[in-house]
């Protein structure tokens, strides 16, 4: 009779490098650059439009630090300047926000060696261009771990800007005509954002099927995004398991 096979460890994980973190990180800042021209203009609305309905300094900031999330911040302030309760306010907020839980999802396997502490920060900090711009590199297949790094140099950037974007807007928010339009700026910050993840046929469908729905009539609740990002991910999923079965390529 044969002995049983010997059954070994797997071998640990390597921890990564603190010059692959500090790379990582620098990466990151600096693809939030790309983002500026989009996030600063709107930043700066956002910050002026806090101090247009009567909040004071501290209020404008800790609105954008607190919530730092511009759809949220201009539904809160025009819900708030129409005298609306709290819970409607941080209800209304949520479900605008309900696209992040996926983001979330997307993100956690990256995410999974981090303290819980990182979690939390790299939680607080997601927005859609930090998420577009990591997806990308996932994409290209890079480490999880570099992955994670690049993410929190990315976000973190992002974040200082639309607090010091804010900042401008709320102390020179006497200035800035009242008619100015951030339409423009956000749909501009969206379209350079997923042109870049085209390339692949599964994206283009999704972008498709996601665009057909948010362009549909006006859900209640301003719901439109949440569903148009559930359609193309639903269309995915399916049309990625039908074209491995076929064995068709992108």
């Amino acid at each position: 009779m044969m002995p049983a096979p010997m059954m070994t460890a797997p071998a640990p994980t390597p921890p990564i490098s603190p010059l692959t973190r500090r790379a990582a990180l620098r990466a990151g800042a600096f693809a939030s650059l790309s983002l500026a021209m989009a996030m600063i203009p709107f930043g700066v609305v956002c910050g002026a439009g806090a101090t247009g309905i009567g909040l004071d300094f501290n209020q404008s900031f800790a609105l954008s630090w607190m919530v730092f999330a511009g759809s949220s911040q201009i539904v809160a302030m025009q819900l708030l300047a129409a005298g609306a309760p709290v819970w409607v306010i941080v209800l209304t907020g949520w479900l605008v926000n309900l696209r992040f839980m996926m983001y979330s999802a997307a993100l956690a396997p990256h995410f999974r060696e981090r303290s819980k502490f990182g979690r939390w920060l790299g939680a607080y900090l997601l927005t859609d261009q930090a998420f577009a711009v990591t997806l990308g590199r996932i994409a290209d297949g890079r480490d999880r771990r570099e992955t994670a790094w690049f993410y929190l140099g990315l976000a973190l950037a992002c974040w200082l800007q639309w607090q010091l974007a804010s900042l401008a807007g709320i102390l020179l928010g006497g200035f800035i005509p009242a008619d100015w339009s951030i339409d423009f700026v956000i749909s501009l910050t969206f379209i350079a954002l997923i042109v870049p993840l085209l390339g692949d046929r599964l994206m283009r469908v999704a972008a498709l099927v996601g665009g057909a729905v948010a362009l549909a009539p006006q859900l209640p609740f301003k719901l439109n995004l949440m569903a148009a990002a559930l359609a193309g991910a639903a269309v995915a999923l399916l049309l990625e398991k039908r074209w491995k079965k076929s064995g068709s390529s992108s």
